[in-house]
């Protein structure tokens, strides 16, 4: 299970507004697939995430949306409260999908601005945190998965440049380090331990030191170790055995086994490769 030491904790508050950010975005990806149901159905494959359909993409985040919603609602703080809750069932007709979204984006919001920050809630790390934790992944998630739909319907998107750089730092808090089972590990030809270091670095100006609107770090991070689940990274500027340099969005997306914009490998090409490929990411 995930884990982060005290000095792995984000910046607080986060150099975004959470809410503001997941109302738009939320609203922009439902929108892209009413547009789709409207026109010819969501049948659409889509590129980023291989086998799954916009029709799929929808109601997975729409499962996404409304799980922590019951999770927020009926206080499960434990392993055995989440296994045993009321799970939602996505509707099997596209036409219904568009409603069922917009309800639960809609009552997520509510209850992420209404809720105190301090109530906690039982999470895939292990352990139960606050409002500010789902809050930020609910931003991550649904940034990420906008950027799937509009790229399926053909639209420009970028992911803000303080949104995505916070991306990369929830990533590498919670994602990272978890690795594939050996078979998939085998298969992804990621058997070898990251055995090396990692320098990830955004080139982004607005992300500058010194600049407003800095994201996490100023965006850059040193991974020294990928292990037991945990990835061991600090926010600074450092010398890896391998640099991956690119504008936030592009390199979030990098990190996320997304086909990125360009992105700059320098030094030891397979570190950074075991690196991406090492995640138990789906």
């Amino acid at each position: 299970m995930a884990d982060a030491s005290s000095d792995q904790l984000p910046p607080d508050p986060l150099p975004y507004d959470p809410i503001g950010t997941l109302r738009t975005d939320g609203t922009k990806l439902i929108r892209i697939v009413a547009d789709r149901v409207a026109l010819d159905g969501l049948g659409d494959p889509v590129p980023s995430c291989p086998g799954w359909t916009l029709g799929e993409l929808a109601r997975h985040v729409g499962n996404v949306w409304w799980v922590w919603l019951t999770r927020v609602q009926e206080g499960i703080l434990s392993d055995d409260d989440a296994r045993s809750m009321p799970r939602p069932t996505a509707p099997s007709d596209d036409a219904d999908v568009v409603g069922w979204m917009t309800a639960g984006h809609g009552a997520l919001l509510s209850t992420l601005v209404d809720v105190p920050v301090d109530h906690l809630v039982w999470t895939f790390t292990g352990a139960p945190r606050d409002m500010n934790w789902l809050r930020r992944r609910m931003v991550q998630e649904t940034a990420v998965h906008r950027w799937d739909a509009a790229e399926t319907a053909g639209l420009p998107y970028r992911i803000p440049a303080a949104v995505a750089a916070d991306g990369i730092d929830e990533y590498l808090m919670w994602f990272a380090g978890r690795r594939r089972d050996a078979e998939a590990a085998a298969a992804a030809g990621t058997t070898e331990p990251l055995d090396g270091t990692v320098h990830l670095h955004c080139t982004d100006p607005d992300l500058a030191e010194g600049s407003e609107g800095r994201g996490a770090a100023g965006g850059e991070w040193l991974v020294t170790r990928l292990e037991n689940g945990r990835c061991e990274f600090v926010r600074e500027h450092a010398k890896g055995d391998a640099a991956v340099r690119g504008r936030a969005h592009d390199l979030l997306l990098w990190c996320w086994r997304r086909p990125a914009g360009p992105v700059e490998i320098l030094g030891d090409d397979a570190v950074a490769e075991r690196f991406r490929t090492f995640a138990d990411i789906g």
